[in-house]
């Protein structure tokens, strides 16, 4: 967790905080069943309450933080569900981007897809397959850039969080399926170049499925001790509250 102080003075504080934490959580810097102070955040932060609680209630209701009343704040288990509504989301909203970008592509952006692509590539020679995180994102980005619906990525990354909890894990866990993630992108840029929207719809579409065949097996190793430690959190929480009334 980065332990600096918010500066940026285009977002409301409660929002640089809000951003701040979710990417804490997504990235796992924040584990399920960690408890989440607001004391802790202002001190950290440098910020005061009110933008804290505020952003605290945006994550709770987004399901990434659980406020528990006289117990504390805790950050959320991986929800196999909100996954799944996240994945269902994205895919459509990223089908029609790409069928968008097929009617602006130009030499320019069809150069910046291949850069990113060479960075990709650059990512499985270091070996770090976390990082490979930062430059999918911008590949992504990028099409909907060129597809002139930025707006809609904004969509798309704030309601798929819970799809990149499950991301970073199989990125954590399992870097070895990125050569292939890479070969889905190229696949989406060749649609885009050949101006065939069918092909690049249907390479997005494979390729926004793929977590899938790594999903459950993520979901068997993570959720269910993740929801138990959550619980026990929860006991200890409510152990101290009724041994501390005040």
């Amino acid at each position: 967790m980065a332990e600096d102080a918010l500066e940026a003075p285009q977002l409301r504080l409660a929002d640089q905080v809000f951003d701040r934490l979710i990417d804490d959580i997504i990235i796992g810097a924040l584990p399920p069943g960690t408890p989440v102070s607001e004391l802790d955040l202002c001190d950290r932060l440098k910020v005061s309450r009110t933008p804290v609680r505020e952003a605290l209630i945006k994550l709770a209701e987004i399901g990434l933080v659980r406020i528990m009343p006289q117990r504390g704040t805790f950050v959320a288990p991986i929800s196999p569900e909100a996954f799944r509504n996240s994945q269902f989301i994205r895919e459509h909203l990223e089908c029609a981007l790409v069928a968008e970008a097929v009617r602006y592509i130009d030499s320019t952006s069809l150069r910046e897809l291949s850069d990113l692509i060479e960075r990709q590539e650059e990512v499985v020679r270091s070996g770090n397959g976390a990082a490979f995180f930062a430059p999918d994102e911008a590949f992504h980005r990028t099409i909907a850039r060129i597809a002139r619906r930025e707006e809609v990525w904004q969509l798309i990354r704030q309601t798929k969080v819970h799809f990149d909890r499950v991301r970073h894990l199989t990125l954590r866990e399992d870097a070895n399926h990125v050569p292939l993630l890479i070969e889905q992108h190229r696949e989406i840029v060749n649609g885009i170049a050949e101006c065939n929207e069918a092909r690049a719809v249907a390479a997005m579409r494979r390729h926004l499925r793929e977590i899938f065949r790594r999903a459950e097996s993520i979901f068997e190793r993570h959720v269910l001790g993740e929801e138990i430690g959550y619980r026990k959190v929860r006991r200890r929480a409510r152990a101290r509250s009724v041994d501390d009334p005040s």
